[in-house]
């Protein structure tokens, strides 16, 4: 988990990960990439063994991303991020590992996203009342993925202010790894007026350079196909509560 001035929306994002401390021996490493504000306060004040703390100067999400993937434990075997505003669904990790447990071949299970604006009763989930948008996109956390199927990824590119994940798993997936796409609600996004995907003309421009580069190493004919109905437009419904 990068956390950059994240005091507002973290301590709900570890609670919604440390619920799960049933499905797995869960270690937790946050990186606070020079935050100006209490998230480094919040995480130390949760005093839970699984969560390891990293402080650094800012150095950008990017760079922040391959300091947590050096920090994972050796004897770790699935990885998934979760962003520092966002939540994990209750029970996320046991269904996965399940699947794990079921196909010992599985290396990737990628899962749908729930967008949020707002929670309600319960901090750690969207609320009921509220409308939804589930979608299957490009995101870290729709992911859980065994370490070595993440390890040989290598670091994510520095060269992204942006799209940084994309690319990596863009690259990721064109290894071919044994997949299983599902329609299970993974992970809740949430919207709101500092998400860094604001800034739309670089993302934009982000995202369309990761693509081109997939395309350009797939045109080599060295990568497996990109998954049919992985990233799918068409899995985008919108839902009032």
């Amino acid at each position: 988990m990068p956390a950059y001035n994240a005091a507002r929306y973290i301590g709900n994002a570890l609670a919604s990960l440390l619920r799960q401390r049933d499905a797995a021996s869960l270690d937790i490493v946050v990186l606070d990439d020079g935050s100006t504000d209490a998230t480094a306060a919040i995480v130390r004040s949760l005093g839970a063994a699984e969560i390891r703390l990293i402080e650094t100067e800012n150095c950008g999400v990017t760079a922040a991303r391959n300091t947590l993937l050096a920090a994972i434990a050796p004897d770790t075997d699935f990885v998934s991020f979760l962003d520092s505003d966002d939540l994990s669904p209750a029970g996320r990790f046991a269904a996965d590992l399940a699947r794990f447990d079921a196909r010992p071949e599985l290396a990737v299970r990628y899962g749908t996203m729930r967008l949020f604006s707002q929670t309600g009763d319960d901090p750690l989930a969207p609320d009921p009342r509220s409308t939804v948008i589930d979608t299957r996109g490009i995101h870290l956390g729709a992911g859980i993925y065994r370490r070595t199927t993440l390890s040989a990824v290598g670091a994510f590119d520095l060269a992204f202010k942006q799209a940084e994940d994309t690319d990596f798993l863009l690259r990721l997936f064109e290894a071919g790894p044994a997949l299983e796409i599902t329609d299970d609600i993974v992970m809740y996004y949430r919207r709101h007026d500092t998400n860094m995907t604001r800034d739309t003309a670089l993302v934009r421009r982000e995202f369309a350079r990761a693509l081109m580069k997939s395309a350009h190493r797939r045109r080599g004919g060295t990568t497996a196909p990109i998954p049919p109905g992985l990233f799918d437009a068409s899995n985008f419904n919108q839902r009032v509560g």
